[in-house]
C-alpha cells in the first residue's frame, strides 16, 4: 500500500529570464515501510524535493498526498502542525535549540502543540539512542554524533508515519555515520516507518530498498532491490 504519492511536482524559483526550475514534473509513489534513498549531484533538486514532501515549501505546481490526503490543501498553520505530527525531519546540521537540553529538544514538537509528553516513548527513545545519562546536557556539551541522535529523537518523538532525512550523516565520521543509519534503519524496520534519505554516500544508498536518482530536477532512474 502506498503511503506517499508525489504527483507532477514542479518548483520554479524566480521568473522570466532568471527563472530556475529546481524540480521538473516529478512523480513517484512510496509504499508504507519502504526505505528510499534519493541521490544526485549538487543542484539536482534533492533537497527541494524533500522540502516538498515535508511541507516545508509549496510547489509551483503538482502536489503530494500522504495517506491519501493532499498536503498542500492545508493552510500555512496547518502545514506547521503537519510537519510536527505527520513527518519527522532530520537535517545534516542537527538544528537543535542551543539553550534547550537533550530532553527539551527531543520533546519540542510535542510541547509546541501543547500536548503531554509520552514519558514511556521518551524513555525508550533515550535508551535506543544511547542518550541515557545525558538528558540534561546542552547541545554544546555533546559530540556531533550525539547531537544527531537528539535530532533523530526529536523527529521520532511524535511517531511519524514518514521520516525524512537530508544528508543525516554528512557531518559525521564513518563510525558515527554507520551508527546513525543503523538507528534510522531500526526505526524503519521495527516501527514500519517509511524512511526517505537524501545522501551522497553510495554505501548508504546501497542499503536502501530503492534508489531514486535525480538529474536536473527530473528522475533519471528509479530502482528497487529485489
Amino acid at each position: 500500500m502506498d503511503i506517499l504519492r508525489i504527483e507532477h511536482i514542479t518548483k520554479t524559483y524566480g521568473s522570466g529570464d532568471t527563472a530556475v526550475r529546481a524540480l521538473d514534473d516529478v512523480s513517484f509513489s512510496v509504499a508504507a515501510g519502504e526505505f528510499v534513498a534519493i541521490i544526485g549531484s549538487s543542484g539536482s533538486g534533492k533537497s527541494t524535493l524533500l522540502h516538498m514532501i515535508g511541507g516545508v515549501d509549496r510547489p509551483t505546481s503538482g502536489t503530494v498526498f500522504l495517506n491519501g490526503e493532499n498536503v498542500f490543501e492545508r493552510s500555512d498553520e496547518q502545514l506547521a502542525v503537519f510537519r510536527r505530527r505527520e513527518v519527522g525531519l532530520v537535517y545534516q546540521f542537527y538544528n537543535l535549540v542551543p539553550v534547550l537540553d537533550v530532553v527539551e529538544n527531543m520533546c519540542l514538537p510535542v510541547l509546541m502543540d501543547g500536548r503531554a509528553v509520552n514519558e514511556k516513548r521518551l524513555t525508550g527513545l533515550l535508551h535506543t539512542l544511547g542518550l541515557e545519562g545525558r538528558e540534561h546536557h546542552l547541545p554544546n556539551q555533546l559530540s556531533g554524533g550525539q547531537q544527531q541522535r537528539v535530532a533523530i529523537g526529536r523527529a521520532l518523538m511524535n511517531a511519524p508515519a514518514v521520516v525524512l532525512a537530508d544528508e543525516p550523516t554528512g557531518n559525521l565520521d564513518s563510525k558515527n555515520s554507520a551508527e546513525i543509519m543503523a538507528l534510522l534503519r531500526k526505526s524503519n524496520r521495527e516501527l514500519r516507518q517509511t524512511l526517505i534519505v537524501i545522501t551522497h554516500d553510495e554505501d548508504i544508498a546501497l542499503t536502501a530498498d530503492r534508489v531514486i536518482s535525480l538529474e536536473d530536477g527530473r528522475i533519471a532512474s528509479d530502482t528497487r532491490e529485489r
